[in-house]
């Protein structure tokens, strides 16, 4: 079946196949070769992440305020989703939600820095390395922490990380930073997700898996047909990455 008949949920599930199929045979960084582990990563997870955002959550809340409304599709699933991403539970309570995912926030003051030219501020990485950061995370409401990393990965707020959770153009990417404002129009703060890419490709896993659970197999599987059947994508050490 070429054409999906419903985007936001068929498109993730294409996506994460070629993350199952392809992501182990990409090779390391060499001389002649750019590292893209980390890149196909990225790539491959906007679909996952973005579409059942802005094509089911958006128009759930909102049903008049666009025209690429999936929500309609299947009300049932819509409602499902927007459960799930609650306004205020926190995100742990989610059946989407692994980690160990870290959270920091820095005030705009006197401007934000420029993380394009300078990297994570040290002082956010510090804070990030706190056992605090892990429980300020957990503790996002579903809504926020979801906002954090459809904003980032809508709009470029991605920093990529060594081992030691630090920018550093020469070393080998380990983990990523997701950034966001905590309001587009008049920011004030600027949010911080990190994680570690072994973490963030089981956290795509488990995110698929939702919807798996919450669309294909209970609902498009009756309604358009779709197989459910799905191997597992193992959680790969960190330092395989």
């Amino acid at each position: 079946m070429g054409n999906p008949l419903h985007f936001s949920l068929e498109v993730p599930k294409r996506a994460h196949q070629l993350l199952r199929d392809f992501y182990e045979h990409l090779g390391e960084s060499d001389r002649t070769r750019l590292p893209l582990k980390a890149t196909f990563l990225l790539s491959v997870s906007m679909p996952i992440v973005i579409l059942p955002i802005e094509r089911i959550l958006k128009y759930r809340r909102n049903p008049n305020s666009g025209h690429m409304n999936d929500a309609v599709l299947n009300p049932k699933l819509a409602d499902a989703v927007d459960h799930a991403i609650d306004l205020q539970a926190a995100v742990h309570q989610a059946h989407f939600f692994t980690g160990p995912w870290q959270f920091a926030s820095l005030d705009k003051g006197g401007g934000f820095p420029n993380l394009a030219a300078n990297g994570l501020p040290e002082a956010v990485a510090v804070q990030l390395d706190t056992p605090a950061a892990i429980e300020d995370a957990k503790n996002l409401s579903a809504n926020r922490f979801c906002k954090i990393l459809r904003n980032a990965l809508a709009h470029g707020g991605i920093l990529y990380l060594d081992e030691y959770a630090r920018s550093n153009s020469t070393a080998p990417v380990r983990r990523f930073a997701f950034v966001s404002t905590d309001n587009p129009n008049a920011p004030t703060k600027l949010f911080f997700l990190r994680i570690g890419m072994a973490d963030y490709r089981a956290f795509l896993q488990k995110w698929v898996d939702w919807l798996k659970t919450e669309a294909i197999n209970e609902i498009l599987a009756v309604d358009v047909g779709v197989d459910a059947a799905e191997a597992s994508v193992a959680v790969i050490p960190e330092d395989a990455v």
